[in-house]
C-alpha cells in the first residue's frame, strides 16, 4: 500500500494537469476579489449594475474572511478538484496502468483507497491555494476582518468543515471515475454534480409536490452553510454527518463495483 501511495503521489506531482488546476484554484480566488471589488465599486459610482441593491448591501459586511466565505459559497473552487480527480483516475485506465497495477496482485480495495487518498490530498492543496489567494485579495481590497465578526475558532471551524466537505466531495467524484473509467464522461459528470445538482435536486422535489427538500442532503448545500465564520451548531453536526454518510457510501459502492467490474 505504502508503494502505491508513493507512485500515486509521484504521478500526482508529475502531472501538468494537477498543476493547471491548482493555478486554476489561484485565479479563482483572485478574481472573486477583483470582479466584486469592481462591482462595488460601480455600484457606488451609481453605474447600471445587474443587483446593484444586493451589492451595495454587500459592501458594510466586506472583508477578507468574509470573501472567503463568499467564495467557498460560490462551490467554484470545488470545479478544479472535480476536473482533476476525474482526470487523474481515469488516465489511468485510458493508459493502461491499473490493469498493469492489478496483474502484479495488488488489491483492488488498495488501489482504490490510494487513488482516493491522493486525490484528496491534491483537493486539499487546491483548497488552501484557493483559500489563500481569495484571502489574500479581499484583504488587500477591503482589510481582513474591519467589523470584528471573525473569530479565531470561527475561522478554523470554517476552514475545518469545508475541507472535510470537500474530501467528501472528492469521495463523490472518485467514485463516479472509477466506475465510468473515461475522462469526457468523468469530468461532466462530476462537474455537473457541483454546478447543477442542487437545481436537479429541487426540481425532483417539486415534481414529488416539495415534501422533501432533496437538495439539503447533498453536500453543497452544507458546503454554503457553513461558509461563514459564525456557524449554527446545527449546521456543523449536520455538515459532518453528510460528509461522512456521501464518503463512506461512496467508498464503499466504489470499491463493490471496482472488485467486480472487468478491466481491459
Amino acid at each position: 500500500m505504502v508503494n502505491l501511495l508513493k507512485s500515486d503521489f509521484y504521478k500526482m506531482g508529475r502531472s501538468r494537469f494537477f498543476w493547471i488546476c491548482t493555478i486554476a484554484s489561484i485565479i479563482i480566488g483572485i478574481v472573486i476579489a477583483v470582479a466584486l471589488q469592481q462591482t462595488m465599486n460601480a455600484a457606488l459610482r451609481n453605474d447600471v449594475v445587474r443587483d446593484a441593491e444586493e451589492i451595495l448591501a454587500m459592501i458594510p459586511d466586506a472583508a477578507g474572511v468574509w470573501l472567503l466565505g463568499l467564495g467557498f459559497s460560490m462551490n467554484l473552487h470545488l470545479i478544479s478538484v472535480a476536473a482533476f480527480t476525474a482526470i487523474f483516475i481515469s488516465r489511468e485506465f485510458d493508459n493502461g496502468t491499473i490493469k498493469n497495477t492489478l496483474s502484479r496482485g495488488m488489491s483492488r480495495t488498495k488501489v482504490y483507497f490510494s487513488k482516493f487518498l491522493v486525490s484528496s490530498i491534491a483537493a486539499l492543496i487546491m483548497l488552501i491555494c484557493f483559500m489563500t489567494s481569495t484571502l489574500i485579495g479581499g484583504t488587500m481590497a477591503w482589510g481582513f476582518d474591519p467589523n470584528g465578526i471573525a473569530t479565531a475558532s470561527g475561522i478554523i471551524t470554517m476552514v475545518l468543515m469545508q475541507s472535510l466537505l470537500a474530501v467528501a466531495c472528492v469521495a463523490v467524484f472518485t467514485f463516479v471515475s472509477m466506475t465510468l473509467r473515461s475522462a469526457g464522461a468523468s469530468i461532466a459528470l462530476c462537474v455537473v454534480s457541483v454546478s447543477l445538482m442542487p437545481t436537479l435536486l429541487g426540481a425532483i422535489s417539486m415534481m414529488l409536490g416539495n415534501t422533501i427538500g432533496l437538495e439539503v442532503y447533498w453536500l453543497g448545500e452544507a458546503i454554503s452553510n457553513l461558509a461563514t465564520v459564525v456557524p449554527a451548531s446545527a449546521d456543523i453536526v449536520n455538515g459532518i454527518i453528510l460528509a461522512v454518510a456521501w464518503s463512506v457510501v461512496s467508498i464503499i459502492a466504489g470499491i463493490i463495483l471496482f472488485r467486480h467490474v472487468d478491466i481491459k
